[in-house]
């Protein structure tokens, strides 16, 4: 999908790629299996959802999770280190560690440890500093563990699972219960290209998990949003939530593009390599070794704020200068300008502290002679809010889709300070043993103003959409309350990275699958316990 012109970047699209398939997203993302901090979490709860706090989460992280060490050989040339009781040993994904791991990953790791980074023993346990990410990978066969592996495959046989591919709901069908508010009564939904139109009805309750972008398409085609915008498009007005498609959040995502002239294979040469390719074709087909089991990165670190700049204290005084609502949309609901008001005084909170990372800094294995971006950053909690929205009333249009990246000025204020800690990074010894040349953003632009043009150029996203049903107060802006259900409605539910309030510092299907455990136990113990 396409954004809106992003005004704060240049006035360039944004691409948003999402998996349309069985499994969704997690069929093609980047197979990174990570959590964010306790913090991340704890800053849920500190919103006023009760039960979503580190402690709380944990289990369902472990719940959703079979972890397999690396093994023992890459244990002792990388240093790779774990802690298996902050792993899961019986969930449906798969998380582990590739059969192969490029050695330059292992530079990465000792150019943070050299400039002070602590290295995390395991992620899963304290996803801050510098760490060994393990992937969504099968240790049987190195193939990726997705949604649809995990949860469906192994369950095709049962009675009481129905899945049908190829069609599009077009929206909830309610109706007024009287004091107890509204009920959703059943799901219409369409085969594209065909015009009979059918009706799917529950006894129990209603659950969308349709994802960031269509799960609020699917909410204002039914009636339930913000008023004048369904107002403006003559659909009748069932829940008036401001907050449905608002607080749209991604992680904006830059590059460092260097040319290393010291490294023997990359992940490229599976491209322009032919002979190595096939011999790597070979292995894994042989014996599932070599390169063809690489897939995600690996070499990864989150950094709290005054680890990699040494104006925290500046930039959080500039966060906190700004008046509430100062950055969002013209005529932003009052709910949800309190909302991200809420928000903004708890991350200031965090970011002065260690609990969080502010950004990632990721080594994407680097090659030879060729211009690419071994070198990326991450902001991890940006101020900035974007909004999806609906502009017809065609259940197959797709919806609006407005990022907003960069709306807040502060935002690229921490790109330009995270582009000057890449090159602390290139200069350690560690990354200077790979020979590298710096081509982006390259060594002409040194000002701020030069290094925010260029983040302006190249900032896009990193496809972790999140935030459009948050989970808080409904005086906030809030879609579903702390149980994931919708607010003035007796009979549905939202469980997907919509809910996400503030998005954490991670990659983060983990953190949807851990939703999902989470509200699988609500379910059952509100309708079968």
């Amino acid at each position: 999908m396409t954004t809106e012109p992003q005004t704060f970047l240049a006035g360039r699209h944004q691409s948003l790629t999402i998996g349309r398939a069985l499994g969704g997203s997690s069929l093609l993302n980047g197979m990174m299996f990570d959590r964010g901090s306790p913090g991340d979490y704890d800053m849920w709860e500190e919103l006023g959802n009760e039960g979503w706090g580190w402690k709380d989460l944990l289990p369902y992280f472990k719940k959703s999770e079979t972890f397999t060490p690396p093994k023992p050989e890459h244990v002792k040339e990388f240093g790779i280190t774990y802690d298996p009781s902050a792993h899961g040993t019986t969930g449906y994904v798969q998380s582990g560690y590739p059969n192969f791991i490029y050695p330059q990953n292992k530079n990465f790791q000792d150019a943070l440890i050299s400039l002070g980074v602590s290295q995390s023993k395991d992620q899963a346990g304290s996803a801050l500093g510098v760490f060994w990410s393990p992937n969504t990978i099968d240790p049987k066969n190195m193939t990726r563990s997705y949604s649809r592996s995990a949860y469906y495959d192994k369950f095709t046989g049962r009675k009481n699972l129905h899945v049908m591919t190829s069609r599009h709901v077009t929206k909830l069908l309610t109706k007024t219960g009287g004091s107890k508010g509204v009920k959703v009564t059943g799901i219409e939904f369409v085969e594209p290209g065909k015009s009979k139109v059918y009706v799917v009805r529950a006894n129990k309750e209603y659950i969308v998990s349709a994802g960031s972008i269509h799960t609020p398409q699917i909410l204002q085609l039914s009636g339930i949003g913000q008023k004048s915008l369904l107002k403006s498009l003559g659909i009748p007005v069932v829940v008036n939530l401001p907050g449905v498609g608002q607080n749209f959040q991604d992680h904006p995502f830059g590059t460092t593009s260097l040319e290393l002239n010291n490294v023997e294979h990359s992940i490229w040469d599976l491209d322009r390599n032919a002979t190595w390719d096939a011999l790597q074709k070979d292995l894994f087909y042989a014996s599932r070794e070599g390169a063809w089991t690489a897939g995600g990165p690996n070499s990864v670190a989150f950094l709290p704020l005054s680890t990699w700049t040494d104006r925290s204290e500046e930039l959080i005084a500039s966060y906190a200068s700004q008046t509430a609502g100062q950055y969002l949309r013209n005529n932003s609901d009052p709910a949800v300008t309190a909302g991200h008001n809420a928000q903004r005084k708890i991350m200031l909170k965090y970011l002065a502290t260690d609990k969080i990372a502010a950004m990632e800094f990721i080594w994407l294995s680097g090659s030879a002679r060729r211009f690419q971006m071994p070198l990326a950053i991450s902001a991890q909690h940006p101020f900035s809010r974007g909004h999806i929205e609906i502009n017809t009333t065609d259940p197959l249009a797709r919806p609006v889709l407005d990022l907003r990246t960069g709306s807040n000025p502060v935002d690229l204020d921490l790109f330009i300070e995270a582009f000057r800690y890449n090159r602390r990074i290139i200069q350690t010894p560690a990354i200077q043993a790979l020979a590298p040349n710096e081509l982006t953003p390259g060594l002409l632009l040194q000002s701020d103003e030069e290094l925010r043009d260029y983040a302006k150029n190249i900032i896009s996203t990193m496809f972790h959409p999140s935030g459009t049903s948050a989970m808080q107060p409904r005086k906030l802006g809030g879609v579903v309350n702390n149980k994931l259900q919708v607010y003035g409605i007796t009979n549905l539910r939202i469980v997907d990275a919509s809910i996400i309030p503030m998005t954490p510092a991670t990659h983060i299907v983990s953190t949807v699958y851990a939703i999902a455990e989470k509200a699988a136990d609500m379910i059952k113990a509100a309708n079968f316990v």
